[in-house]
């Protein structure tokens, strides 16, 4: 986990700009938090920041977690939110936060043996009644739309290639990325990724021994169905 999103972090958002509807997620965050009165929330695995500005603009106090230093440097450039360099993991806030999200696979990264210790941690710094709102890629992503795939994304002055394998509940992504330099010529930077498959049961059960009630299973407020490439976790703290 610690060495995904070094070389390509400068240009996430180009590259991810098509790949999720960050607007219409933060208009299910807010309906959430004004729904639990929250006004502090903490963005786990915030990377550049994007739903953290779009939160902070809805009136929101956010607090940015990441592991990326070279993603935080990209989110400190957009708003002046607080932004710390942590591993979800070990999430540590120095006062309990009314509302914790987890936005864009950020639960991907961990291994199923994770799960319930990573939300027990997040558990330990949101006050009782506090909402927790994630989403994974689906099951169904990871295996029949990512899985033994390969993607590019060819631009002006980057290409991005893109090659997963799947594993039995994992898929390893290699990123190639190709950066023209002013005299025409590339420098090519590499790294490699591993997300994990998450069934609903498993999360479900993981939430319950960590303390929370989970709320609902949604498409960010839609229903889901058994193609629903993301799906988002609505739960509060016991």
């Amino acid at each position: 986990m610690s060495n995904s999103y070094t070389a390509i972090a400068q240009y996430y958002d180009i590259f991810s700009q098509n790949d999720c509807d960050y607007p219409q997620w933060s208009q299910y965050l807010y309906a959430v938090a004004r729904k639990h009165s929250a006004q502090k929330v903490v963005d786990i695995a915030c990377g550049t920041g994007k739903m953290t500005v779009l939160l902070q603009k809805k009136g929101l106090s956010v607090t940015g977690v990441d592991i990326s230093e070279q993603m935080l440097a990209v989110a400190q450039q957009k708003c002046r939110a607080v932004f710390v360099c942590q591993d979800m993991r070990k999430l540590s806030l120095p006062t309990r936060s009314q509302m914790a999200v987890c936005v864009n696979d950020g639960v991907n990264y961990l291994k199923p043996s994770e799960l319930t210790a990573f939300f027990a941690q997040v558990a330990q710094n949101l006050k009782a009644g506090a909402p927790f709102v994630f989403d994974v890629s689906s099951p169904y992503k990871l295996t029949q739309v990512l899985g033994n795939n390969v993607f590019f994304d060819d631009g002006d002055n980057q290409t991005l290639l893109w090659t997963n394998t799947l594993h039995a509940n994992s898929v390893t992504m290699n990123l190639t990325l190709f950066d023209k330099g002013s005299n025409d010529t590339y420098t090519r930077q590499d790294e490699s990724h591993t997300q994990y498959v998450h069934t609903t049961e498993a999360i479900a059960s993981s939430l319950t021994q960590a303390g929370f009630t989970l709320v609902e299973v949604t498409e960010y407020g839609a229903p889901t169905t058994d193609k629903s490439l993301r799906l988002t976790y609505y739960a509060t703290k016991n």
